[in-house]
């Protein structure tokens, strides 16, 4: 049976609801290596609840307490992404050396 019109993909809006996993503030610091999973202290809870503060990074509130889901944690680390350094590249063959210029005037 042909259809009546032209074939189209689904996009993000038609798609229906999913409900993601949602992570803790401690758990999320695990996912996104912030610190060991067998590490007792709180490091990386600290970076994470800044970043949602001060930086504005995606999160949910729910109950009040700060959730992540995986969507949110895609987008943090994409923002965390290592840039090539402007300072990188290939060095000159004279490796800074630079030849002094003779004395005017002797």
């Amino acid at each position: 049976m042909p259809l009546s019109g032209p074939r189209t993909r689904r996009t993000p809006a038609d798609a229906p609801p999913v409900l993601e996993k949602f992570w803790t503030v401690a758990e999320a610091a695990v996912r996104l290596r912030f610190r060991d999973e067998d590490d007792p202290t709180t490091k990386g809870e600290k970076t994470l609840r800044d970043g949602v503060n001060l930086h504005g990074w995606p999160c949910h509130r729910m109950g009040n307490r700060l959730l992540f889901s995986d969507t949110d944690l895609i987008e943090i680390a994409a923002l965390h992404r290592n840039r090539r350094d402007a300072r990188a590249g290939r060095r000159s063959t004279t490796s800074g050396y630079r030849p002094r210029r003779p004395k005017m005037g002797s």
